[in-house]
């Protein structure tokens, strides 16, 4: 991110992992892949209301409930579009909705991820920024934990002032 990409309504993160695409996408696609790096606990269900299996990939139309690591703090959303191995889109409470894409560039994967308002959403710089900084680290999560096997979330201490919380 630079000074003249910084927006309030929208910002993106990109990182490099030196894991090929199909590796990084299970890790964002499937229940069990953002449960190693992002979230403690996700369900996700079909339009019909069939609950996914864990290692399943996600779908355009799921919902999804998403409980975060140590914490009392859950949300919903739903998939606005799901393409393997390249795209992940959801709603991310009220107001946002974020991209991630993944794709090969010189042999390793670039991650990028886009946040910005949903349409109609009520500006909230709070939550925009605190959501900037919290994405930072989440995504250098993602890399140790692909690369390293190491998850640098924190589970020993409830302060909410840790940003890896």
């Amino acid at each position: 991110m630079t000074e003249s990409s910084f927006s309030m309504q929208r910002f993106h993160h990109s990182i490099y992992l030196d894991k090929p695409v199909e590796e990084i996408y299970k890790l964002i696609g499937t229940a069990s892949g953002l449960s190693k790096w992002f979230m403690g606990e996700t369900v996700y269900e079909s339009p019909e209301g069939e609950k996914r299996k864990y290692d399943d990939y996600i779908h355009k139309g799921d919902e999804f409930q998403w409980q975060w690591l140590e914490k009392d703090l859950s949300i919903t959303g739903h998939v606005l579009q799901a393409e393997q191995n390249s795209c992940f889109k959801f709603t991310f409470g009220n107001s946002f909705i974020v991209t991630i894409t993944v794709k090969e560039d010189n042999g390793r994967t670039l991650f990028t991820l886009m946040q910005e308002y949903s349409e109609n959403a009520k500006q909230n710089d709070f939550a925009h920024i605190n959501c900037c900084v919290c994405w930072g680290f989440f995504i250098t999560n993602l890399k140790s934990v692909s690369e390293f096997g190491n998850d640098l979330r924190e589970t020993l201490s409830d302060n909410e002032e840790l940003v890896n919380r």
